[in-house]
C-alpha cells in the first residue's frame, strides 16, 4: 500500500472511530462533544472520499469495539455531574512524535479522567522512524546522543546516496548495491550503535518501549479485511486503564503490562538483508525492517517498526465481521 494512501486510510479509521462513539454515547443520553480541531477535518475529509459501502466498513469496524471499550472502560459513560462533558479529540500527528501515539483521546476534566486509542488500518506498525546522515536516533528515541563512531560507520553510506541523488537515480537502479551498501551496513552501523547505548545506560529497553508503543497506557484498535475482524489490544503500560469512575466499575479487570529490563537477543533475521530481530525480556519481540519510501533515491530511509512479540498477559480481542 503507497505511503499516502495508507495515511488516507488510517485518518479515516479515526474519524470513524471518534463519530461513531460520539453517535452511540449520545443516543445513552450522555454529554458528548467531538472537539472541531485541526486534526478532526483534515480526517472527516479523509473519510468522505470514500464511497459509501466504504464508509460502512470504517463506522461498523468502529461500532463493533463500543460493548468491550465500555465494559473495560466505565469512564466513557459516568460523569461526576451534568456539567462533565466527555471530549473526544483526534490528536494533531506531531503528538506520536513526542510518545504520544494516541490518535483519538476521550476526556472528562471535572472527573480528571481520560483514555486513548491508537487506530490501525491494516497496519499493525508501531513506529515509522527513519535513520539518515543527520537524524540522532539515539537523542530522540531514548535520550543518549549518537557517537562519533556511529557517524562515522554511516558517512560513507549517505555519501553514496548523495552521489545517486545526484544523477536522479531511481531506487532499483541501485542494484544489488542497495543491499550491499546501504541496507546492510547501515543496519549493522544502527545495532552497533543502540547495543552501545544499551550496555552504558540504565533503562534503555523501557525507553525503546516507551518510544516505539507510547509512553501513555492506550487501546490498539486494529482494523483487519483481510482476515474480516477487528482487534482490541490493550496496553496497560502504568496500570492506568481499566480504572473505576465515580463510583463505576469495570466489568473486567485487565493486567498490568511491564516493561521490559534487557535485551536478550539483536540480530538480522534470517535470509534476511533489511530486517533486524531483537528479543527482549517480558515478552516484547520487535522487528526492525528497513526500506526506500519513493521510488527516487532519497537523503533517509524509513523505518517499517512492528511488534512480533508483546507480554502474553497482554489482553486481546478478535471481533469477526460478517462482511
Amino acid at each position: 500500500m503507497a505511503e499516502g494512501e495508507q495515511v488516507r486510510n488510517g485518518k479515516a479509521f479515526e474519524y470513524a472511530i471518534g463519530k461513531t462513539y460520539q453517535d452511540y454515547l449520545l443516543k445513552m443520553g450522555l454529554n458528548v462533544c467531538l472537539v472541531e480541531n485541526d486534526a478532526l477535518k483534515v480526517a472527516r475529509a479523509y473519510f468522505n472520499e470514500f464511497s459509501q459501502k466504504e464508509k460502512d466498513r470504517y463506522v461498523e469496524a468502529a461500532y463493533q469495539t463500543i460493548d468491550t471499550i465500555l465494559k473495560l472502560e466505565p469512564g466513557l459513560r459516568s460523569p461526576k455531574n451534568g456539567d462533565d462533558i466527555l471530549k473526544i479529540y483526534l490528536s494533531d500527528d506531531a503528538m506520536g512524535e513526542e510518545g504520544d501515539v494516541r490518535d483519538v483521546v476521550f476526556k472528562r476534566k471535572i472527573s480528571k479522567w481520560e483514555v486513548g486509542f491508537s487506530a490501525k488500518n491494516n497496519n499493525d506498525a508501531v513506529k515509522h522512524s527513519r535513520l539518515s546522515s543527520v537524524l540522532d536516533f539515539g537523542a530522540s528515541w531514548v535520550g543518549v546522543p549518537c557517537s562519533q563512531s556511529y557517524w562515522a560507520d554511516i558517512k560513507p553510506i549517505f555519501e553514496y546516496l548523495e552521489e545517486a541523488i545526484k544523477k536522479r537515480l531511481k531506487w532499483e537502479d541501485l542494484g544489488s548495491e542497495k543491499a550491499t551498501v546501504i541496507y546492510t551496513p547501515l543496519l549493522a552501523a544502527f545495532r552497533k550503535e543502540l547495543m552501545r547505548i544499551n550496555d552504558s545506560n540504565e533503562d534503555i529497553p523501557k525507553r525503546l518501549i516507551e518510544y516505539l508503543v507510547g509512553k501513555y497506557p492506550f487501546y490498539k484498535i486494529i482494523k483487519d479485511d483481510s482476515h474480516n475482524m477487528v482487534i482490541v489490544k490493550a496496553f496497560n503500560l502504568q496500570g492506568k486503564l481499566n480504572k473505576t469512575v465515580n463510583g463505576s466499575k469495570s466489568r473486567y479487570k485487565i493486567s498490568n503490562i511491564e516493561f521490559p529490563t534487557r535485551i536478550v537477543e539483536f540480530e538480522m533475521k534470517p535470509n534476511s538483508d533489511n530486517t533486524l530481530n531483537m528479543i527482549l525480556d517480558k515478552g516484547w519481540e520487535i522487528s526492525f525492517r528497513i526500506h526506500n519510501a519513493k521510488k527516487l533515491v532519497e537523503r533517509s530511509l524509513k523505518f517499517d517498526i512492528k511488534l512480533l512479540g508483546n507480554p502474553p498477559i497482554l489482553f486481546t480481542q478478535y471481533i469477526f465481521q460478517d462482511y
